[in-house]
């Protein structure tokens, strides 16, 4: 289990190690400067859970120290706990002016000092858990649950961010898995999930950095490629076609395989965002009559009608 730290900063050896002694266990970690100086590249170094800082010291003093620490972006967050030989209301509140969280008097009580660490790593804790909580929401909010891809609605708010911005030439790939009602019907809805996941993987490992691809619906995937003319998005779209082709796709100890098909445009600023997707969807279509497992133009497409 990874040890929290709590960085003490006191020029008096004796304070130090007393708190060491009330603090230290298995699961915390005590650090030790002497100085405000020396704390500094300690804490943005370690980046300790919390910072217990003697308010009168040698050199720079804890009022001074603080304000440092909070206008560094590795320390600012971190909950500074004053320690202090003056119960006076006026240092307390100069305290909290500079930004500490709270503060112990000496000599120390080792249950309160105990309690009051506990009370701050907890929220610290907490602040943590709730960071990571909005982190997946947000995921969860602009993601497909099951092939973790951008869903709908996320890809179409960056592909008309995109338009409204000062963009060059770029082409879209609309896929469709062959059969797809097949797979389902003889291995199962399972396997119909696991061929989806397995699409995605390949997208993702082919695709270029720049490229951003999302399961537009059911076994639909739309892919947009900036900075790419019609030549190059045929390419891509007609090599994500060939590695799907021959991927072995297994799921409870059987094999199967499937194909795609892709409908291509390059991008036609004098149409909507829907009108361009409508004309991929167009492309699409006319693979689908074609044969399926290919790739169409869609300028192609507009010869051919």
């Amino acid at each position: 289990m990874e040890k929290d730290t709590v960085l003490v900063v006191d020029d008096s050896e004796i304070i130090c190690t007393i708190i060491k002694d009330i603090l230290e266990s298995s699961s915390l970690h005590i650090a030790i400067a002497h100085s405000g100086e020396e704390s500094i590249p300690i804490a943005k170094t370690l980046r300790p859970t919390l910072i217990l800082l003697d308010i009168m010291m040698t050199g720079i003093d804890g009022y001074e120290t603080c304000k440092i620490l909070k206008g560094f972006p590795e320390t600012k967050d971190i909950p500074i706990i004053f320690i202090t030989g003056n119960n006076d209301s006026e240092s307390v509140l100069r305290g909290f002016e500079v930004g500490a969280a709270d503060y112990v008097s000496k000599p120390f009580i080792p249950e309160e000092l105990k309690a009051r660490v506990k009370v701050h790593m907890q929220n610290v804790k907490n602040q943590r858990e709730l960071q990571l909580l909005m982190k997946e929401l947000k995921e969860m909010a602009i993601t497909d649950y099951l092939t973790k891809l951008y869903n709908r609605r996320y890809f179409m708010e960056k592909l008309h961010e995109y338009v409204e911005s000062d963009y060059t030439e770029f082409a879209l790939i609309l896929f469709d898995v062959d059969n797809f009602k097949n797979i389902n019907d003889v291995y199962g809805h399972n396997a119909g999930d696991i061929a989806l996941v397995n699409i995605s993987n390949i997208f993702r490992l082919i695709l270029r950095e720049e490229d951003t691809i999302s399961r537009w619906g059911g076994e639909e995937f739309l892919v947009f490629l900036p900075n790419a003319d019609i030549d190059t998005a045929m390419k891509i779209a007609d090599k994500l076609r060939k590695e799907v082709e021959r991927y072995t796709f297994t799921f409870e100890s059987t094999d199967f395989h499937c194909t795609i098909t892709g409908g291509v445009v390059k991008y036609d600023p004098d149409l909507t965002v829907e009108k361009n997707i409508t004309c991929a969807d167009q492309a699409l279509y006319q693979g689908k009559s074609m044969g399926k497992n290919l790739c169409i133009n869609y300028l192609s497409c507009l010869e051919s009608m």
